[in-house]
C-alpha cells in the first residue's frame, strides 16, 4: 500500500543515521553529538511529563503521547487520592527539538543529502508521494541565500551532491566513502537511489513582524518561491507559515500572501494548532487552500461548516497534535468530527523524527485507538492523493 504525506518538515524528519553523517561531514557545526543511538534519539525526539489521574472506582489511567493507559494494580493509589505530574506539552517546547537538525542544515552539501536521504526513507515506508516543508531563511545562518538553499534542497531530490551530476566523482561522495569505509558499514553508495515523487513547500516564519530582518526574508521567501515557479519548476508546490502560532497571530502575514495570491502560488497555512479559530479564519480569508492541523476548528460549528462548503484540505498530524497538546489525547480527536462534517481531512506524520513516526504508524495509531474503519481509510487517503497544492 502506497500513502501520500502533505505535510513532513525536513528538519523534524531527519534519519537518526543522517544526522550522525552531517555532523561527520560538517565538522564547521561544532556539535559534539553522542554516539549511543538511544541517547542521540532522545535528544531529536519529543516527549512530556505524564499526568497520573484518579478515576472512579479505583482505577487509574496515565496520560501518554500515544493516549490512555489502565495502570498496572500495584500501581493504583488509594481510593479517593490524586496525583499528577505537571504536564509542559506546548508546541514551543516542540519547536526546542529542531534546533540541533537546524544547526546541521547550514551548508549545501549536507542540505542535499538531507534530502537525499530522507527522499530514500520515505521510499522505505512506503510513501508514494510527498510535500516536505521547509523554511529557507533558517538555513543561512552561515551565509547562503535563500535561493542557493532552495537549490541545495532541489539538487539533493535530483542526486547532484556536487552540483555537477558526476555524483561517483564527487567531493561529497569521497567523503561519504571514506566514512563508510572508518565505520566498517554499507551505505549503499554505489546504489541508484530509489525516491517517491516529491515536491517542496517553502515556509514564511512567525515571529515580531517589528523586526524588518524577519520581514525581509519573509519577503525573500515569497519571492524565492515566485522564481523557481515562474521558471515551471514543478518541483515547487507553493508556500507555508510556521512558527509559535500561540504568539504570532496569523492575521500579521497578510501581506505576503497577498503576493501570493497575485502570483498564483498556492498555499498553506499552519492555523489551529495553537490558536484558535479565529487563526484559521484569518488563513482562510487570506485564501490558503489547506489549513495545516486545523485542530481548534473542533470548537466553532459555523467554521467546520466553512471549511466543508469550501473543499478546504486539513492535514491532520495525530502524533504530533497530541505532543504539542494541539488535542488532550487522541480519545478527544475531532478526526471523526471532521469526517461527520464533509471536511476533507488527510492525516499525516508532520516530524517522523521528532514525534517518533510515520504515515503507516499514523493509520495504524488511528486503527487501534480509534478503530479507524477500512472505508475511513480510504476516503482519507483518497483526500490526500487529491489534494496536492
Amino acid at each position: 500500500m502506497s500513502y501520500s504525506d502533505l505535510h513532513l518538515h525536513l528538519d523534524g524528519s531527519l534519519p537518526l543515521e543522517t544526522v550522525k553523517v552531517l555532523s561527520w561531514l560538517d565538522r564547521d557545526s561544532e556539535l559534539d553529538l553522542p554516539n549511543d543511538e538511544d541517547e542521540l534519539r532522545k535528544l531529536l525526539t519529543y516527549d512530556y511529563d505524564i499526568e497520573t489521574v484518579n478515576q472512579p472506582h479505583g482505577i487509574y489511567e496515565r496520560q501518554t503521547s500515544w493516549g490512555r493507559v489502565i495502570l498496572k494494580p500495584e500501581e493504583y493509589m488509594q481510593e479517593g487520592e490524586v496525583v499528577e505530574q505537571k504536564k509542559t506539552r506546548s508546541l514551543d517546547d516542540y519547536l526546542k527539538k529542531f534546533d540541533i537538525p537546524l544547526k546541521l542544515l547550514q551548508t549545501e552539501e549536507n542540505i542535499s543529502y538531507a534530502v537525499q536521504e530522507l527522499a530514500k526513507d520515505l521510499k522505505r515506508r512506503g510513501v508514494d508521494y510527498a510535500e516536505i516543508r521547509f523554511a529557507p531563511q533558517l538555513h543561512t545562518r552561515r551565509g547562503l541565500s535563500q535561493i542557493q538553499v532552495v537549490e541545495a534542497v532541489l539538487n539533493g531530490y535530483t542526486g547532484r551532491l556536487d552540483f555537477t551530476g558526476d555524483t561517483g566523482n564527487s567531493d561529497t561522495m569521497k567523503k561519504l566513502m571514506e566514512y563508510e569505509n572508518a565505520l566498517e558499514i554499507d551505505m549503499g553508495l554505489g546504489k541508484k537511489p530509489d525516491f517517491p515523487h516529491i515536491r517542496f513547500i517553502l515556509c514564511l516564519m512567525r515571529g515580531n513582524m517589528k523586526d524588518t530582518k524577519l520581514s525581509d526574508a519573509n519577503m525573500e521567501t515569497v519571492e524565492a518561491a515566485r522564481y523557481f515557479m515562474s521558471e515551471g519548476n514543478s518541483l515547487i508546490a507553493g508556500l507555508d507559515l510556521a512558527g509559535a502560532e500561540g504568539i504570532y497571530p496569523t492575521k500579521d502575514y497578510g501581506d505576503f500572501f497577498g503576493i501570493a495570491r497575485r502570483h498564483r502560488i498556492p498555499f498553506t497555512i499552519h492555523a489551529g494548532e495553537a490558536a484558535g479559530p479565529d487563526s484559521i479564519y484569518e488563513a482562510l480569508e487570506m485564501g490558503a487552500s489547506r489549513i495545516g492541523h486545523g485542530i481548534a476548528a473542533a470548537k466553532d460549528e459555523g467554521l467546520m461548516r466553512e471549511l466543508a462548503r469550501r473543499g478546504t484540505i486539513i492535514e491532520m498530524c495525530p502524533t504530533s497534535n497530541i505532543q504539542t497538546g494541539a488535542a488532550d489525547s487522541i480519545f478527544d480527536y475531532p478526526l471523526r468530527t471532521f469526517m461527520s462534517h464533509g471536511m476533507k481531512v488527510t492525516i499525516n506524520s508532520d516530524n517522523m523524527t521528532v514525534s517518533d513516526t510515520d504515515i503507516t504508524r499514523e493509520f495504524a495509531f488511528l486503527e487501534d485507538k480509534l478503530s479507524l474503519t477500512a472505508e475511513e481509510k480510504a476516503v482519507l487517503m483518497k483526500n490526500a492523493d487529491e489534494g496536492h497544492l
